[in-house]
């Protein structure tokens, strides 16, 4: 059985969900690197921002995950970890919904380049794909902090050096 993670005030868990998180986007990093068109807007996001783009991606993983850990907590009900991969898609979804209908629009062009190519992202052809994989991270963040929390810290720890340390590589491969 996978513990239960809900309990946001318990800072042991942080360490999990930043390693999971990062496992997560680096393995996407590495997918996204070595399938996507050079000049995709995925492509462009790293090679414009490099380990800034790659740190924003992170923490929005790990924050979706500590939002929800609020709202399952807030909600009550025994421990279900496909309830709370549910609802850290639902979390996910409405950021990435407000985000790109309300925030991104906001921002006038010119005045913050990472805001400037969230436009390009706005505009893609199937916004839907996004969601998706949006989704999956979410759904394979919240099933390896709930395994991650109960290992050793550790784990946790070789995890995150691990994680970091091929990023590094992976980030600054040219697209094929």
């Amino acid at each position: 059985m996978l513990p239960d993670i809900r309990n946001y005030t318990n800072t042991n868990l942080y360490l999990p969900i930043l390693a999971a998180s990062s496992i997560v986007d680096t393995a996407g990093l590495f997918v996204w690197r070595y399938t996507s068109k050079p000049n995709s807007p995925i492509n462009k996001w790293y090679d414009r921002f490099g380990l800034s783009a790659y740190t924003a991606d992170v923490l929005s993983i790990a924050l979706g995950v500590v939002l929800t850990q609020l709202v399952t907590s807030w909600m009550g009900g025994a421990w279900n970890p496909w309830v709370f991969c549910g609802m850290a898609v639902v979390v996910q979804m409405a950021h990435d919904l407000f985000f790109g209908n309300v925030i991104v629009p906001m921002i006038p062009k010119g005045h913050n380049s990472i805001m400037d190519l969230m436009k390009e992202y706005v505009k893609i052809k199937n916004p839907g794909g996004i969601l998706i994989v949006d989704a999956i991270y979410m759904i394979v963040a919240s099933l390896l902090t709930m395994t991650f929390a109960s290992m050793s810290p550790f784990s946790s720890w070789f995890a995150l050096l691990w994680t970091i340390y091929i990023t590094m590589y992976v980030l600054y491969t040219r697209p094929v």
